[in-house]
């Protein structure tokens, strides 16, 4: 490609490829149109003379490596629309080099967390974000805890990567895709507050059976063992045989709208070891505490 370049996509495209301009270093400007909904894979990747680009805000998604090495992105503007970025979409480029010390933010995704992170850090995302790109918090052993909000949709291919310090993590009920290696080595990691049960399992298993953790015998988050669980008011029944077998399961807390316990539901937690029954739980099927050799404590309610 010619230095000095210019291009104008049609009106009508749908999307960019992965790699579609790669290393094109002669590329100054682009403009996209409002049709666009996606930028793949290193579809800008090395392109040294681009300068500038306006995503429109009909794109979602902006994938790994996207703009990395596009050492003369100065400026960038990204839209409210874009709720998933990937891996290092941006790396290397003087648009994030100039961005102050702390957690970067692309549009409304949580891009990148720059600078050390000091041990013991604790962190609540904003209210209105998003999306997670990927490696956001990769390697940030000083994180301990963080909140994901509501409004979050996804969590990207290692977000929170050997974050060693990470211990607790609560992800909102709105997150409907979890990206490989999220929380992988997260050696830590023994607090996780699941909103939606059923949609974690779902995301987590990726469908297998149809009550996956009664097959796990073990209850992980992609390889740490979580061993206090936190069900939220939102969920309002556990299931049959939920957490049959998850012998590493210490505490179990119920919120306040679960109304029903399946058959078997926590049999065989041979670590659990104290549980509380609110209010609202109407029944409570056969064996749900059965061959629990640890509990001794139960809190009933009295009958209303």
């Amino acid at each position: 490609m010619p230095a000095g370049t210019s291009i104008t996509l049609r009106d009508g495209t749908k999307g960019i490829a992965g790699g579609a301009f790669r290393e094109c270093s002669g590329l100054t400007s682009v403009t996209i149109p409002n049709s666009v909904t996606s930028i793949g894979d290193y579809a800008f990747y090395e392109c040294r003379g681009l300068t500038s680009v306006t995503i429109p805000n009909s794109v979602t998604s902006i994938g790994k490596y996207a703009f990395s090495g596009c050492r003369g992105l100065t400026s960038v503007t990204i839209p409210n629309s874009v709720t998933s970025i990937g891996v290092d979409a941006f790396y290397g480029t003087p648009w994030f080099n100039n961005q102050p010390n702390g957690l970067v933010y692309a549009g409304l995704v949580a891009y990148k967390y720059k600078g050390t992170m000091s041990a013991g850090t604790s962190i609540t995302l904003r209210d209105d974000t998003k999306g997670i790109a990927g490696s956001a918090f990769q390697s940030c052993s000083g994180l301990t805890s963080v909140i994901i909000p509501n409004s979050v949709t996804s969590i990207g291919d290692g977000a929170f990567s050997r974050c060693s310090g990470l211990t607790s993590v609560t992800i909102g009920n709105s997150v409907t895709s979890i990206g490989d290696d999220a929380f992988s080595a997260c050696s830590g990691l023994t607090s996780v507050h699941i909103t939606d049960i059923a949609k974690w399992c779902e995301i987590a298993f990726n469908g297998w059976y149809s009550n996956p953790l009664y097959y796990a015998h073990h209850l992980y988050m992609n390889g740490s063992e979580v061993t206090k669980l936190s069900i939220p008011n939102s969920v309002t029944s556990i299931g049959g045989g939920a957490f049959s077998g998850c012998s590493g399961l210490t505490s179990v807390t119920i919120g306040n709208s679960v109304t029903s316990i399946g058959g078997y539901a926590f049999y065989n937690c041979s670590g659990l070891t104290s549980v509380t029954i609110p209010n609202s739980v109407t029944s409570i099927g056969g064996y749900a505490f059965y061959d629990c050799s640890g509990l001794t404590s139960v809190t009933i309610p009295a009958a209303g």
